[in-house]
């Protein structure tokens, strides 16, 4: 790259700028910054002159401001801005862009009793040693952050077929229950699990998936028995009933839905601007909110409408009179 930096410029007669990572002979990594110019005389480069500058300080001080902002302090993961923008807000092209082999979302249900009982320090423990249980569970193809509170993602990769990751997720979210030692005293955690298994090329929306896995935490909470307890749910673009949940009323088409809970004002507002085409964008603009607020109005109408897209979402509307 510095050779085709260096041409281009002396060709062109222009300057150039290039950061590299070099290893010292010792084996040290050190960042490096090359700043050059061409002098020119009678419209030819006849001299090439610049600098050579350490930056590695300055790299890593500007890695470490990234990592504060991007993950969180406690347990180390990646926070909810960070899963928003590698989930959530993710384009085309980007790594995350690909669907997922599943979603997961965990709940440490008890942590406000255990931080009452034991102390925040013991809450602290817990959370760190939950989220290590949760890097461990899958230790490569995965995304995992703290959402806040006792609420952690797991994003998993598409590396393996379906029934073969539903089959080992029980089993490898199996010890997240178990209790977390403090100061010789067994604290018990009370957690549960969520997941979504999106088929390998199908078509879905992140805000979709996230609203099926949110929905099979929820039932989890309402299950019986050890924990964790785990609901696991296919992501099925409104074809078919989702695995392990209630069958919804809807997706018949045409078929309207007398028993799904009623929107909200402001949650009917985004869905009369979702019926028009606006983008998250346009529409935290026209409502005056951020556009994490928006994705909390579209994920809490696809959860009441019981759907999976926009499309399904603005026709159960129109057929329901809500539109």
């Amino acid at each position: 790259m510095l050779e085709q930096l260096r041409s281009a410029a002396i060709a062109n007669r222009t300057s150039f700028a290039l950061e590299a990572r070099i290893v010292r002979p010792d084996g040290t990594n050190r960042w490096i910054r090359l700043k050059a110019g061409t002098k020119v005389e009678n419209g030819r480069a006849v001299t090439l002159y610049g600098m050579k500058q350490d930056i590695t300080a300055e790299r890593q001080h500007w890695e470490q401001l990234r990592r504060l902002a991007e993950h969180d302090a406690l347990t180390g993961l990646a926070n909810r801005t960070h899963f928003q923008a590698r989930f959530l807000d993710r384009s085309d092209g980007s790594e995350m862009f690909a669907p997922p082999g599943a979603l997961a979302l965990f709940d440490l249900d008890n942590l406000g009793e255990i931080n009452r009982r034991w102390g925040l320090a013991a809450g602290d423990a817990c959370l760190i040693a939950f989220a290590r249980r949760l890097l461990a569970a899958y230790a490569d193809r995965t995304f995992t952050a703290r959402l806040g509170g006792g609420k952690f993602a797991m994003v998993l990769g598409n590396g393996a077929n379906e029934p073969l990751l539903e089959t080992r997720a029980r089993d490898r979210f199996s010890h997240l229950g178990e209790p977390v030692f403090w100061n010789g005293v067994p604290v018990p955690l009370s957690v549960f699990v969520g997941i979504v298994f999106v088929r390998r090329f199908q078509d879905h929306e992140a805000e979709a998936v996230y609203a099926q896995a949110d929905l099979a935490l929820q039932t989890a909470k309402r299950k019986e028995g050890r924990s964790p307890r785990v609901m696991a749910s296919t992501f099925n673009g409104g074809k078919h009933p989702a695995i392990g949940l209630e069958s919804p009323a809807y997706p018949i088409p045409g078929r309207t839905k007398p028993d799904m809970l009623p929107l909200s004002p402001r949650e009917t507002e985004a869905l009369r601007h979702m019926s028009r085409g606006c983008t998250i964008d346009e529409i935290a603009h026209e409502m005056e909110v951020s556009r994490h607020t928006v994705r909390n109005f579209i994920r809490r109408v696809y959860q009441k409408l019981e759907v999976d897209t926009r499309v399904e979402a603005v026709q159960l509307a129109y057929q329901n009179g809500i539109l």
